[in-house]
């Protein structure tokens, strides 16, 4: 039993000390703690809220004196072939977002330069199946917004 004890103690110093912490759970800086948020995809503007929300933050509708911005200026989805068939029919793509973001300060102070999020999924295609891969690439575009929101906010919490 004491020997189980000290694996554990262990290995829960080890991992505390690199810096590891759950997904979801991202320490911002105090200068960050208003913040407004633009994108011309309302869904990716959505998954940043929720999980800048889950962090403590306050989010406002518009950028203000004492807000910081973070300014998604574009947020695009292309779908590349990965696999083709013997007639030459795609059975395969692959899925790539690339989000381009900028954070600033109150002041209009970059603390984040212009910068991508891009999040990539493989998924299989098959035409008498259509309505289920459509639906798949629906979900697997949500999937994408949530990464892509954590990148930014991984990026966000390097700023000093």
């Amino acid at each position: 039993m004491k020997r189980f004890a000290l694996i554990f103690l262990l290995a829960t110093s080890l991992v505390s000390g690199c810096g590891f912490h759950i997904r979801g759970q991202i320490t911002l800086p105090d200068s960050i703690r208003t913040v407004a948020v633009t994108s011309p995809d309302v869904k990716l503007r959505d998954a940043l809220v929720d999980s800048l929300e889950s962090n403590n933050v306050i989010i406002v509708s518009g950028p203000t004196a004492d807000s910081a911005h973070i300014e998604i200026s574009s947020a695009n989805f292309d779908r590349e072939v990965r696999t083709i068939d013997e007639r030459g029919k795609a059975t395969g793509y692959v899925l790539i977002l690339r989000a381009n973001y900028k954070v600033v300060d109150s002041a209009g102070k970059e603390l984040v330069k212009p910068s991508t999020a891009t999040a990539r999924r493989d998924y299989n295609f098959s035409e008498e199946q259509l309505l289920s891969a459509t639906r798949e690439e629906e979900l697997l575009r949500d999937e994408m917004r949530e990464d892509a929101a954590q990148s930014i906010l991984r990026k966000m919490s390097r700023i000093r």
